[in-house]
């Protein structure tokens, strides 16, 4: 056989494999955004943070996406309820992340269940007959006593709501306070490493949920992602969107993430720290991470982002 020849029938064994081989599912996440109307370490406007955005969501054809909310944040700027009317507005949707942003491990049980009640009227006013039912944890602390726990459970199941768990995170916050920092000094050199390792450890945090849920579960399954609404989120999010595409994630609601059976398994952690719903389930499992799932922790630049542009 002649090199032409060779080519050629190599072309079409490529083209036959390819055409025949499974693809690769593509994962399906759940984008939620915590404590509107703004986080507290960001100094940027908010309404312009918020629209920048929902212009971001709206571009890639994001739409019912929960912005989880702590009302008390409108006692001191009145003003932020506009960020809210916004958001649900653009098509978005809001749900309970408590009233103070209280952390449930430094709060007597009577006193967090009456400030995650305190969010329903305002929930109510600005989501009319739209499902407001969702909670996040603050800190993603669920209780480090089991009186905790189970009244804390025991009173969102009495008030019909979901528990909006979550299973992608890459701790986006830690970048919000560097950001400001480095915006006041105009050094443009670390605003560009900021967003760049951003994106870095976006991603990496979607392969360590694939990785965890393929040792919890034995399968994959459907993502929560957490983030928060900062003005450096804000003007990340068009390229975090679109680096998730490119890697081959599709977009779902948080109902329907939720939806997988896999969130109907209660890993009951009793402890004073937090974690993700993976993490919980394989601490239950009395399971390792594995070597990739720790060097992709370990390389969070927590002391570069902590010192930068000090």
């Amino acid at each position: 056989m002649n090199a032409w020849k060779r080519f050629f029938a190599l072309g079409l064994v490529v083209a036959f494999a390819a055409a025949f081989s499974p693809a690769r599912a593509a994962t399906e996440i759940a984008v939620t955004v915590d404590d509107l109307p703004g986080h507290a370490l960001d100094k940027g406007d908010r309404v312009k943070t918020v629209e920048t955005m929902l212009a971001a969501l709206r571009k890639h054809h994001l739409t019912g996406v929960y912005g989880m909310i702590n009302g008390g944040r409108l006692a001191d700027e009145p003003q932020a309820r506009r960020v809210l009317e916004l958001w649900v507005a653009g098509g978005q949707l809001l749900g309970n992340h408590t009233y103070s942003h209280l952390d449930l491990v430094k709060t007597p049980l009577s006193d967090y269940l009456a400030d995650i009640g305190k969010n329903d009227p305002l929930l109510r006013e600005l989501m009319g007959d739209k499902d407001f039912r969702y909670f996040r944890f603050p800190f993603l602390a669920e209780g480090d006593t089991v009186e905790k726990r189970a009244g804390v459970r025991q009173f969102l199941a009495e008030r019909h709501y979901r528990i909006a768990e979550v299973t992608v995170d890459f701790f986006d916050y830690e970048w919000i306070a560097p950001y400001e920092r480095c915006l006041a000094k105009h050094d443009t050199a670390s605003i560009d490493w900021l967003k760049s390792s951003f994106i870095d450890n976006a991603r990496g945090a979607v392969d360590i949920a694939e990785q965890l849920a393929t040792l919890d579960f034995g399968r994959p399954i459907k993502h929560v992602l957490l983030l928060h609404l900062s003005r450096f989120n804000a003007d990340m999010m068009d390229s975090l969107l679109t680096a998730y595409e490119q890697r081959g994630v599709k977009f779902i609601g948080l109902a329907d993430a939720l939806a997988d059976p896999a969130y109907r398994f209660d890993p009951n952690p009793l402890v004073p720290r937090s974690y993700t719903f993976l993490n919980q389930v394989r601490r239950a499992k009395h399971l390792n991470n594995p070597p990739q799932v720790t060097a992709l922790y370990n390389a969070l630049p927590e002391d570069k982002l902590d010192a930068l542009c000090k």
